[in-house]
């Protein structure tokens, strides 16, 4: 049979209260140890960057570079022409039209009026034979404006 504890006392030899161990003779107490007390602390280290951040960067100017190459290429299509200007077929398209200079070998034709609205094979033949000295036509429907070119040769 066990007899238990006197009353106060600790079953495992441990005092109570106050610090959990007995100070040391010679080492102060301290709540937290003193690191490098008197050393200059080097500066942080910058993080680096993740390679998504970069991926992300050089995917949005890729994305600048494609509109821009886009707006470029498209500078001269036939909705930038106004009456006067001249047209040849463009390379890309055999159905599309580019504006050229009137006095290069490669002017197809020349504006010689321009309609606003959408208009069939048959309506805007119908409409350019109205026009004088008109010989073709050139409709373009589906890319934001729709219009008529009633052309001549250059």
């Amino acid at each position: 049979m066990t007899t238990p504890p006197p009353q106060g006392q600790n079953p495992y030899g441990q005092p109570q209260g106050g610090a959990p161990y007995p100070p040391q003779q010679g080492v102060p107490q301290q709540p937290y140890p003193a690191f490098n007390q008197g050393a200059p602390v080097p500066p942080p280290q910058p993080q680096r960057r993740p390679i998504k951040t970069y991926l992300r960067g050089a995917a949005v100017v890729l994305g600048l570079i494609v509109i821009a190459g886009g707006w470029w290429a498209s500078r001269d299509d036939a909705d930038t022409a106004a009456v006067g200007d001249c047209l040849k077929v463009a390379s890309s398209s055999s159905d599309r039209m580019e504006v050229v200079d009137c006095s290069s070998s490669e002017a197809e034709s020349k504006v010689i009026k321009k309609i606003d609205g959408h208009f069939t094979q048959i309506s805007a033949e119908t409409e350019c034979r109205k026009v004088e000295g008109a010989t073709g036509f050139y409709a373009e429907t589906g890319k934001g404006e729709d219009f008529l070119f009633c052309t001549k040769s250059p």
